[in-house]
Parts: structure tokens; sequence; C-alpha cells
């Protein structure tokens, strides 16, 4: 079976159609738990999980008690459902893997296996894909079961999500407010819920606005470079080394600041490129290859850049790239990194290109 979003796995299991493995992976981790625990209590509700259900972890799993977990039969219940958590199988040897393979492609229709990965890191280097191994399984799993990709939502799809908890508490917002603070969670659920948790109870039922968000929810430091890189072409020292002084007081290191700085500017670098191409935002996006919970940062870019020659920003790009060589090869302690960085920015924002 091919690879299937919640909703059409939700909406097979109304119908009936309950599959014997499951395998869930992604990074929206908050939402992939969440749905994961809906998802036992439909196929093994709690009256009947002490006889019915199995929690297996994952990390150091038993393939004997995953064996017997797998061959129970039912007591009282439509089904068995056994839960692993957190099998990461780059760390599972052949034999091991051999016999996972092997009890799971011969499950009985009473029995539901779910997988899911909430804690350990199933891709490669660049994160975008899993491992080989992960993704060999992860094949398995589709072929003998269902799979799917719990990936961030775009900021769209989340502002509605968004729009929705708030009306169950009496509370609105707006649909562009709604999707800032999307971005500003980088369309991280778990992080859109615990900011939603504390507006709406600030807000008591009225409209949570652009205002409420910015006093209130906690900043990435990942959302600060944007408008640092744009600061910084305009030239606006005064909000640049504000910010980057209230970033060292919450303890992040220079190099860290002048990362997300450069890792913005090379969103703008790139959206001033694709447009004298004569593309638009959603081509450079996948051109790029932007994730979902990113590309707002080319989105943004795009309305932006039209007013900074690519000269400025490709030089601007230099002199942080060499004021990060600065940093790694002539490190002079915390107050000095901080001034190698200013320093830096100085003569980025002096740039007359």
């Amino acid at each position: 079976m091919p690879s299937l979003t919640a909703a059409e796995i939700g909406k097979n299991i109304k119908n009936g159609e309950v599959s014997s493995l499951y395998y869930f992976y992604g990074h929206d981790t908050a939402a992939l738990e969440s749905f994961t625990l809906r998802l036992i209590k439909r196929l093994c509700p709690d009256d009947a999980q002490f006889m019915n259900y199995h929690k297996l972890d994952g990390k150091k799993l038993d393939i004997s008690e995953l064996n017997d977990a797998c061959s129970a039969l039912p007591m009282f219940a439509d089904r068995v459902v056994v839960s692993i958590n957190d099998l990461n199988m780059d760390d599972v040897n052949k034999a091991d893997t051999d016999d996972i393979k092997a009890i799971l492609s011969a499950l009985d229709e009473t029995t539901a296996v779910i997988i899911y990965s909430t804690g350990v890191n199933l891709y490669k280097s660049n994160n975008k894909y899993l491992t080989d191994k992960n993704k060999a399984f992860c094949t398995f799993c589709e072929k003998n079961g269902v799979a799917s990709d719990f990936a961030y939502k775009r900021a769209n799809e989340l502002g509605k999500s968004v729009t929705a908890y708030l009306a169950k508490r009496n509370c609105t917002i707006s649909r562009a407010n709604a999707e800032y603070l999307a971005n500003l969670c980088l369309c991280d659920s778990g992080a859109v819920t615990r900011e939603l948790e504390k507006l709406s109870a600030y807000a008591e039922g009225r409209e949570v606005t652009r205002e409420d968000i910015d006093e209130l929810c906690i900043k990435r430091i990942e959302s600060d470079g944007y408008a640092l890189a744009l600061r910084m072409l305009r030239g606006d020292a005064a909000f640049v080394f504000k910010r980057v002084r209230e970033l060292d007081v919450q303890n992040y290191k220079a190099h860290e600041i002048l990362g997300i700085i450069s890792f913005s500017l090379t969103d703008i670098y790139r959206a001033k490129l694709a447009r004298a191409s004569g593309l638009d935002w959603q081509s450079a996006a996948k051109d790029f290859g932007y994730p979902r919970n990113r590309e707002f940062a080319i989105k943004n870019a795009f309305s932006e850049c039209g007013s900074f020659s690519a000269a400025r920003i490709r030089e601007t790009l230099k002199i942080l790239y060499d004021t990060d060589i600065m940093l790694k090869t002539r490190s002079s302690g915390r107050e000095g990194d901080l001034l190698t960085l200013e320093q830096g920015l100085a003569r980025s924002m002096a740039l007359q290109c």
C-alpha cells in the first residue's frame, strides 16, 4: 500500500479498513505522537488495553517479546495492538532485522502493530532523507501495511488548525496572524500548541492580535535571522546591534548568531537570483529544495529583495563568510567573539553597492 496521510488513514479506519501494520515517521513529532495515541485508543479502547495492548521500546527491542505480543489472541476485544516507539534500524543487526520482518510479514488480521518514532533521528546528515536501512524498512512496511510521513505542514495549513484551536476557546485570530504564528514556530505543531495555550489564556475570549503574539511567544533564533538580515541590508545599525546584544544575553554564541543571519541572507540572495531569472517563489522553493516549514522564507524574501542589488547581497555574504572564518580560527572569548561579529556586521552595513 502506498504512503498515506493521517487524514487518509483515519478515513480508512472509519470505513472499517484497519491495517495490521503502521509505520509513522517524520519531523513533526508532536503531530505524529498525537495521532498515534489517538489511533491506539481507536483500535484498542481503554477498557480493553490491560489484556490487549502491548507497548514495546524500540531502542531495546526484544525479539521474543515482540513475537509473543504479535502472536497473542485478543481477549474480549476485536484485536491486539502492539506499539513500538523509536525503532531505528541503523541500530539493529541483520539477524534481528530479518526476524522482525518475518514476524511483521505474518501478522494475523486481529493484530495491529504501530511503529512510530518521536525521540530518535532516522535521517541522513542532510536531515531530508531517511537513512538507507530506515528507508528500506519503511518500504517493507508500505508493502505489508501503511506508512505515513508526518512532515511539517505549510503555514497556511497549520494556520487553519490555529484558528480552529482558538475558536474552541472562544477566541478569534486573523488568517495572517495565524500564519505568522505558524511561521514563528517554524510550523512545529508542538511549539504552536504550547504558544496557543498561553495566547488563549491571555486573550480570554477576544481576538488574538499580532501584538499578543510578539509579546508572549518565545522567539526562536531561526526567526530572528530574516529580520536581522533585512535590517542589515537596510543599514539599520540600531536595530541590528540591539538585537544581537539581546541574543548574546540569551546565551547564544557569536557564531550561532552569525549562522542564522547568513542562512537568511542566503534565502534573500536566492530569491534575488530567481526573480532575475523570471521565476516565481514556488519554483524557487522547489528548485532549492525548501522543506514545507521553510517555504515562507523564500516567499518573504521574494517580496523584499527587489530593493537590494545582487552585488550588495553578494558582497555582504562575502563579509559574513570572512567573519565566520575569523570566529572559527581566532576565537578570543565570548566578548572578543561578539566584538568580531559586530565588526563584521558594521562592515557589511557600510557597503555602498
